[in-house]
C-alpha cells in the first residue's frame, strides 16, 4: 500500500512540476485514464481502473511509467495493482523498446530468476514480466495511411510452461520458457467531428500465453475503437473512447499469472468505456 501512495504521489507532483517549466528540447506528458474494465491485447484484466502515467522524452529517447490500480472483478474483491516502466527510442515512424510489468506480488522489482516446476504446481513463483517490442507507426511518415504495426515479446518473468523430459533415463518435469509473442495491426479511420475508428487485429505467431500455452498460429484479439479527443489551448486534451473485443481463446489475466484469480474465465466478448486527461 505505500507503494500505491507512493506513485500517486509521484504522478500528482508531476502535473504541478510539468505546469512549472518548460525545458527546450524536452518532451513531457502526465495524465490519467479511468475506465470501466482494463482491457490488454485482446484480455480482461479487471474491473473499474484508474491509469495514471508520466512519460519524459528527449530527441526520440522516452521513459514511462504507466500504473493500473483497479480491482480484479466488479465486486472489489481483490484489488492487484500493476507498475509498468518503459525505455523507448523512436525515429521515422519506428519504436524499439523494451517493457518491465510489475505486480506487487511480494517479489523484488527486476527478480528474473526462474521458476521451477514445483513452484509452478504451488502457484508460488516471480510473476514479473519483461518483454521487447518493435512498432512502426507508417502515419508518421505517410498521413495519409495510419497504419500501425507491432511486435511484443517477453523475455524474462513468469512466461513458461512445463514440459516432460528424459534426463538420465527417467522422465522430469522441466519449465520452458515460451518467449510469448503478440503482433497487433491497427487502422486509424478518421470520421468527422473529431472521432476515430481503430480496427485492430492481434495474433500470436506460435505457442504462448496468449493460447493458455496450446497450439501454435492464432488470432486472438479481434477488437475496434471509437476516440474522441478534444484538446484546449497547447498543453492539455480531453480523451473519450469506447472499445469492443473478441477474445478469441477466452484466456484470462489468470493464465498468464496463476497467481492472480478473477472471475473472467472464459469471457469472450469484453469492452469498456472510458475518458483521459492529459496535460503535455
Amino acid at each position: 500500500m505505500k507503494k500505491i501512495v507512493f506513485i500517486l504521489a509521484f504522478i500528482a507532483s508531476g502535473f504541478g512540476i510539468a505546469k512549472a517549466y518548460e525545458f527546450p528540447g524536452f518532451e513531457w506528458s502526465v495524465g490519467t485514464d479511468v475506465t470501466s474494465a482494463y482491457l490488454f491485447r485482446g484480455l480482461k484484466y479487471g474491473g473499474l481502473a484508474v491509469q495514471p502515467e508520466v512519460a519524459i522524452g528527449y530527441g526520440g529517447l522516452k521513459l514511462s511509467a504507466w500504473a493500473n490500480i483497479s480491482a480484479e472483478d466488479y465486486t472489489f474483491s481483490t484489488f492487484a495493482p500493476e507498475l509498468d516502466v518503459t525505455l523507448s527510442y523512436s525515429i521515422a515512424g519506428l519504436t524499439i523498446g523494451f517493457n518491465h510489468q510489475y505486480y506487487f506480488d511480494g517479489t523484488k522489482y527486476f527478480d528474473f530468476s526462474n521458476s521451477t516446476y514445483e513452484q509452478y504446481e504451488n502457484d508460488d513463483y516471480n510473476s514479473n514480466q519483461s518483454e521487447v517490442y518493435i512498432e512502426y507507426n507508417l502515419g508518421e511518415v505517410l498521413e495519409k495511411i495510419p497504419l500501425h504495426i507491432g511486435w511484443y515479446t517477453y523475455i524474462a518473468g513468469d512466461d513458461m510452461y512445463p514440459v516432460v523430459q528424459t534426463i538420465d533415463g527417467k522422465e522430469t518435469t522441466v519449465m520452458k520458457r515460451a518467449y510469448s509473442s503478440y503482433i497487433d495491426i491497427a487502422y486509424d479511420i478518421n470520421l468527422p467531428l473529431g472521432f476515430t475508428l481503430t480496427p485492430t487485429i492481434g495474433m500470436t505467431p506460435w505457442k504462448s500465453c496468449y493460447t493458455d500455452y496450446e497450439g501454435d498460429f492464432a488470432v486472438n484479439n479481434v477488437s475496434l475503437k471509437l476516440n474522441w479527443e478534444f484538446e484546449v489551448g497547447d498543453h492539455f486534451c480531453l480523451d473519450v473512447y469506447a472499445q469492443g473485443m473478441i477474445n478469441t481463446y477466452g484466456i484470462t489475466k489468470e493464465n498468464l499469472i496463476p497467481k492472480i484469480q478473477n472471475s473472467y474465465n472464459n469471457q469472450r466478448l469484453n469492452g469498456a468505456i472510458g475518458i483521459g486527461l492529459w496535460f503535455y
